[in-house]
């Protein structure tokens, strides 16, 4: 059985068949009390009351979400309560972005190159970028996490089950396998390394498991479990770049780090962030090749460059209390939800880029 059991942090991994090795390991399952953190998962620290005068950009209030996600190249969805809001960073910043209402069992989002995947009790949703439902796929169990890539493969993890489950375009469920038994979450992963002839990047997707604290590898095209890392001592949230460039960040907000992970050949942990404290949001900036890490410790976003191999910090600016998510656009503005649902917007000029 191919189940992530708690390990310690580890810098690569070896998969053989049915059987996964961990190797190159360090690190602990202690919360540095002598406490276990294996099972339990990390939360953000509560900020300090800041209020809004020093945060950057302009800053508006908003209802709360629940996910913040890319949806198609241009616009980002919103999950709401019973709602998804669909637009451009502006717009969602503004409250003018289209509203869609959805099932109030819908309680988790994941991003698609052309559209948004709902996690809405034993269903997922798949809906396009004017948040049209394309299709939807009954599973017979409680939705945990789901996300689908171009070929219209879909990948599922359902509550009290360790197995992931593949359905092809169809709706017909091609495979399942065991991977990892408390997943909460998906990201798409675009390879370009692993391209077609034609230069079709090769999509994979990362599963999230906060309780065990890991980073789980499976592939789409050929649906299989392939591999999976510890992420610290506890992660907090994900994500992957704009460009199809297997590159996958994680905030560790525990040990107050941003992991740095490559899903190409194999996923592998390639550096580590010394950050603020309490990071949360994170977001990889594959075009400027910066790595942008919201601490809720401090309310500050700062940029880490990451183009020379060694992480080095750029910059910072001021946010907002409690941020919870985090996106861009491809014009470099970069968009910041509180938990309160308070929105900042960021103009790429105003950013500390190094450029």
């Amino acid at each position: 059985m191919k189940r992530l059991t708690p390990t310690t942090v580890c810098t690569s991994v070896v998969a053989l068949a049915t059987v996964l090795t961990l190797t190159g390991c360090s690190g602990s399952d202690d919360d540095g009390d002598g406490g276990s953190v294996v099972g339990v998962a990390a939360t953000p620290a509560a900020s300090p009351d800041t209020g809004t005068s020093d945060a950057t950009g302009d800053v508006t209030d908003g209802t709360a979400v629940t996910a913040l996600v890319r949806a198609g190249e241009d616009n980002v969805a919103a999950l709401g309560e019973g709602t998804l809001t669909i637009g451009s960073l502006a717009e969602i910043a503004d409250g003018s972005a289209a509203v869609t209402s959805v099932d109030s069992s819908c309680d988790s989002a994941t991003g698609a190159l052309d559209g948004v995947v709902l996690s809405c009790g034993e269903t997922v949703k798949i809906l396009d970028t004017t948040g049209r439902e394309t299709r939807s796929i009954d599973v017979g169990s409680t939705v945990t996490a789901a996300a689908v890539v171009p070929d219209g493969t879909v990948a599922v993890t359902t509550e009290g089950s360790d197995m992931v489950r593949w359905y092809d375009a169809e709706g017909l469920e091609e495979k399942e396998e065991s991977a990892t038994s408390s997943a909460v979450g998906m990201v798409l992963v675009g390879n370009d390394r692993n391209a077609t002839d034609d230069g079709t990047p090769q999509w994979r997707v990362a599963v999230l498991d906060a309780e065990q604290s890991s980073i789980i590898d499976i592939d789409m095209d050929t649906p299989q479990y392939n591999a999976g890392l510890r992420v610290g001592q506890g992660l907090g949230t994900a994500s992957a770049g704009r460009e199809a460039d297997g590159v996958v960040v994680v905030s560790d907000p525990r040990s107050d780090q941003a992991l740095v992970y490559t899903v190409t050949d194999v996923i592998r942990h390639t550096q580590a962030v010394n950050t603020g404290v309490s990071p949360w949001a994170v977001l990889w900036d594959s075009a400027r090749q910066l790595l942008w890490v919201s601490t809720t410790g401090d309310n500050r976003l700062t940029s880490y460059s990451l183009s020379t191999g060694t992480p080095v910090e750029v910059g910072h600016v001021d946010t907002v209390a409690d941020v919870r998510y985090i996106q861009d656009n491809a014009d470099g503005d970069i968009l910041l939800i509180a938990a309160d649902g308070a929105r900042e917007l960021i103009p790429a000029a105003d950013l500390p880029t190094g450029r």
